[in-house]
């Protein structure tokens, strides 16, 4: 980690970390703003909506993207038994 700090130069370290405070004021003004002009009856579709948008700009922070490991497997599908099936009596 030092290697990577000793090779960048401070000046684009700090314009990097200023440039991210800016986003992430820009995202709490606009969340903010967001929420106080909603009808209380409102806010349980917005905030949803809002959270899309919250994790959509986090892809834009260097560690939002997460560990891109290996797919999870489909789950199994369950078929149900179709016209020849067994029935069962109750």
């Amino acid at each position: 980690m030092t290697e990577v700090a000793s090779a960048v130069p401070a000046y684009v370290l700090l314009a990097a970390l200023a440039v991210i405070v800016v986003l992430l004021t820009v995202v709490a003004i606009v969340a903010r703003a967001v929420v106080a002009k909603a009808r209380p009856e409102d806010l349980q579709h917005i905030l949803p909506g809002l959270g899309q948008v919250l994790a959509a700009l986090a892809l834009f922070l260097p560690w939002g993207r997460g560990a891109r490991g290996p797919a999870a497997p489909p789950p199994a599908v369950v078929r149900s038994e179709g016209r020849g099936g067994r029935r069962l009596r109750g």
